[in-house]
């Protein structure tokens, strides 16, 4: 009994719950305190689906910087609650082996033992010691650091080390008489250790170097464990038993009543009640001396090896099913097993407090108090199937597929029904609302959009034509008294005293054009909830928030004002928040990609299912509680928005974790630097919150390169490729509930190499310079050569031309020159003898009278002379035309 108001007070989980086998029968009280709800826990499963690399956990703590660790059979996981980062030999060579069995945590760190060697944990990996030269035919099993960082080490050959100077020396005055394996270690002062072993609980003073005897050989002290003032040692021959402040055993438990407990699990929580893990399943629970055994469901068949309990958040560490995390549901659903599992409809409150539940298939549900009340089809109703529910005064409109059964609460009997044979043009009736004016408007498939007068009378609104086959699903008042009435497909239609005024379209896609849900705010802004995300129409324009501006989908089934922190959507990933401040700052952005905060509830807050329904009406109620209730496949999910105001807000835990580039990681502290060359590299870090994680919205940007913040969602690292050399500041912003807690900054300085510096730029500029001079320089005397080569070319072509034609006058000089020659003989020798002889003859007929002895006469000498003178006349002629035929050749 003790344990059941215990954990009624946690509000951690529970164990029973009270029925109500018939459709009338009483159930707990639903709101007196945590117990009158079906289940108030939530466990969240880790395992090597989703970030461990195997599931037997062997042991689990948290170092100082708040991240959880837990040791596997294939390496380390450092835990921040939303993520998962594993250290094995692989990734961090480091390490001397994959498996690490026991955890000791110190004012540093923890350090890690494994079969053979240490490892120092903070944050991530600083240091691994190598142990094989001190457990070659043994292993590793205690570890303890005092305050000044010095190691002592036990082994199972129950010899203890000292480790100094990056050596290990025995520890001089550690003796025992018997053969023991070490177990434990745990401190009870500065200088004072309690060691545990198989043959015995011995104390030592590393100061004084004493040992001193607490339990004796027959005593096997396999685990030591509390705080310095409840100290607990476990024997498996003896029991639990206190050690008190004079060292002497007092029995806490007897062995008889924890046979089946886990040793290793053994831990005391902050009001000094003991855990243990049962080797038969399941968990034991120790207070004033009872001992509780009580398991979860999801748990069963696998042993529970650790446990942490951490405020109202449970640590388990099993063998097979990884690291459940249980802690309180932050949605709660109602203690009536009428409700559980089952794929709720609309819902609706009554003017008398009373909640009105309708199903797929389970019929009707009114829960008044701690009682549940029923109607199926037995009772009366047309169909177990409801789409949507309205009341008025003493009456419930009880919508559906076959039409619309009215019941009289009083008497709980149906007084009415609306079909197609009574009024209605379908008989599937999409939605039921009750206006200002207590009239009831009834939407059906085929054009019906009826209201139902105070004489049960149903009336049709006037439509055009083009509007009769019309599907309507969704209506609401809005503050002038007109009926805003939302489509499949058609839009917006706005109907005045029940005539119709306007048909408004909306921007979206015909497979989008889904109104589920209408809401009007204080300023009188229309938002729509369609399946094309949220419309906002304002002074007569459109804006959309959709799926890349943060909804979870582009669905919208719900929007509701919880009048103090915010605005809540429904849709297929549960349900979401977004505070005033974001949601203002969407209505006032002009920039389409705007992207806004949020806080998704879903099922590890508690939600039944993470699929909320859509395309009933209403798809959630608000009580006058404020609390909204939301239908989902497998029961209601109660969000109470006033938790999140009245909360204690925990110090947000903020980490910068690692830089990656390459194979080399290094540990972020102030600031990094990129080396030379490096380009591509990661940023790490860490939002440590195993409560609730999901109450952040996480943004970053790049100082000096943007101005614009980027969502990260549930991503915990940045990757940047080709960021130029200089000084940088990562921000990363974070948001709590939709509204902004802190930045935090990293500055970033990314090296230049040589080739990148400002000297080697100018240098190559000026070197570009030259070059360039230098080309211009060799273009223009290449081209000032070949000009000159063209002109001495065309020069010597003009001058061997010339040199060609002097040859050719040369030879025709020659060829004159001969036929000179041959006239000039011909002169010299052909002239010579008529003409010597003319002369001759002259010169004997001019001295003829002198001559004496002249045989021929004077007349034949005459004829003679002239003969000679015909004969040089000819010689003359001919040469005359050979000299003009040397002319013209």
């Amino acid at each position: 009994m003790k344990l059941e108001v215990y954990l009624i007070s946690l509000s951690i989980f529970f164990t029973s719950f009270i029925g109500a086998p018939e459709s009338h029968a009483q159930s707990t009280n639903l709101w007196t305190d945590s117990s009158s709800q079906k289940k108030n826990y939530v466990m969240e499963i880790w395992d090597n689906s989703n970030g461990l690399p195997q599931n037997a956990v062997f042991a689990m703590k948290k170092d100082k910087s708040g991240f959880l660790w837990v040791s596997t059979e294939e390496g380390l996981v450092r835990l921040d609650g939303i993520s998962s980062k594993v250290f094995d030999r692989e990734n961090y060579p480091i390490m001397k082996e994959q498996t690490y069995y026991t955890f000791y945590k110190s004012e540093n760190g923890i350090w890690a033992s494994g079969d053979r060697s240490i490892a120092f944990l903070n944050k991530s990996i600083l240091k691994v010691i190598d142990c094989s030269s001190i457990s070659q035919f043994s292993r590793i099993r205690a570890v303890f650091e005092d305050q000044e960082g010095r190691l002592l080490i036990g082994n199972s050959q129950g010899e203890i080390y000292r480790f100094e100077n990056e050596q290990f020396v025995p520890l001089e005055f550690w003796k025992p008489e018997d053969n023991l394996e070490i177990q434990d270690f745990f401190q009870i002062s500065q200088s004072e250790l309690l060691v545990g072993t198989t043959s015995g609980l011995y104390k030592i003073n590393i100061e004084k170097n004493t040992t001193k005897e607490v339990a004796p050989s027959s005593f096997s002290a396999m685990k030591v464990f509390g705080n310095s003032n409840h100290t607990y040692v476990f024997s498996p021959q003896e029991g639990i038993f206190r050690i008190n402040e004079e060292l002497q055993l007092e029995e806490a438990i007897p062995i008889q009543e924890v046979k089946d407990i886990d040793f290793n699990s053994l831990t005391l929580d902050t009001e000094n009640r003991i855990w243990a893990g049962s080797l038969e399943g399941g968990l034991i629970f120790i207070e004033n001396g009872e001992v509780n055994r009580f398991n979860y469901p999801e748990l069963n068949n696998y042993p529970i090896r650790g446990i942490i309990k951490d405020g109202s958040t449970l640590y388990l560490g099993t063998l097979g099913k990884g690291l459940a995390i249980v802690k309180p549901a932050r949605v709660k659903q109602p203690n009536f097993e009428e409700l559980q599992k089952k794929n709720i409809k609309a819902l609706i409150q009554g003017s008398d407090s009373s909640i009105w539940i309708g199903t797929r298939s389970d019929g009707l549900f009114r829960i008044v108090g701690n009682k549940i009340y029923s109607w199926k089809e037995e009772n009366g109703l047309l169909t177990n199937g409801i789409t949507t529910l309205a009341t008025k005064e003493d009456k419930v409109y009880i919508g559906s597929s076959q039409g619309v059964s009215i019941l009289d609460i009083g008497t709980g009997k149906f007084s009415a029904f609306f079909t197609k044979e009574n009024g209605l043009k379908n008989n599937y009736v999409q939605a039921v609302y009750k206006d200002s004016k207590n009239t009831i408007w009834t939407l059906t498939r085929n054009g019906g959009l009826h209201y139902i007068e105070e004489n049960g009378t149903i009336q049709q609104a006037d439509l055009p034509a083009e509007f009769e086959r019309t599907r309507f699903v969704s209506i609401l008042e809005s503050k002038n008294g007109d009926m805003i009435v939302g489509s499949m497909s058609r839009g917006v239609f706005r109907i005045r005293d029940g005539v119709f005024i306007e048909n408004q379209p909306l921007p979206l896609t015909p497979s989008e054009d889904i109104i589920y849900c209408i809401h009007e705010d204080k300023d009188g802004t229309l938002f729509f909830g369609t399946h094309g995300g949220l419309i906002m129409l304002r002074d007569g324009q459109f804006k959309s928030l959709k799926k890349q501006n943060g909804l979870q989908t582009q669905a919208v089934y719900s929007f509701t004002d919880d009048g103090k922190n915010g605005y809540w959507i429904t849709n297929n990933f549960g349900a979401q928040f977004f505070s005033y401040q974001e949601f203002n700052l969407f209505k006032e952005s002009t920039d389409d990609s705007f992207f806004i905060g949020s806080t998704l509830y879903d099922l590890s807050v508690g939600m039944p299912n993470s699929e909320a329904n859509g395309l009933i009406f209403p798809a959630v109620a608000r009580d006058f509680k404020g609390r909204i209730w939301v239908p989902t496949v497998e029961g209601v999910g109660i969000i109470d928005p006033s938790l999140q105001s009245g909360m204690e807000k925990e110090e947000i835990v903020f980490q910068w974790d690692e830089l990656q580039y390459g194979d080399q990681k290094e540990t972020i502290n102030e600031e990094i630097t990129i080396p030379e060359g490096i380009r591509m590299f990661q940023v790490s870090f860490s939002l440590i919150d195993f409560k609730n994680p999901s109450q952040y919205s996480v943004f970053y940007l790049i100082e000096s390169k943007s101005d614009n913040w980027l969502p990260l969602k549930d991503q915990r690292f940045l990757y940047f490729n080709g960021l130029k050399p200089g000084n940088y500041t990562l921000k990363v912003k974070i948001l709590r509930y939709g509204q902004q807690e802190a930045i935090y900054s990293l500055p970033i300085r990314v090296s230049a190499s040589f080739f990148e510096t400002l000297f080697f730029k100018i240098s190559l500029g000026l070197a570009l310079i030259l070059l360039i001079y230098l080309a211009l320089n060799f273009y223009l005397n290449k081209k000032l050569k070949n000009q000159l080569e063209a002109k001495v070319s065309k020069r010597t072509l003009e001058l061997s031309q010339t040199n060609e034609k002097l040859k050719e006058a040369v030879k025709e000089i020659e060829k004159q020159k001969e036929v000179l020659h041959e006239l000039t003989w011909n002169q010299s020798h052909l002239l010579r003898a008529p003409l010597s002889k003319a002369i001759g003859i002259n010169q004997l007929l001019l001295n003829y009278s002198k001559y004496q002895k002249v045989e021929k006469s004077k007349e034949e000498l005459e004829q003679e002379l002239l003969s000679s003178l015909k004969q040089v006349d000819e010689i003359l002629k001919d040469t005359f035309n050979k000299s003009e035929n040397l002319k013209k050749s």
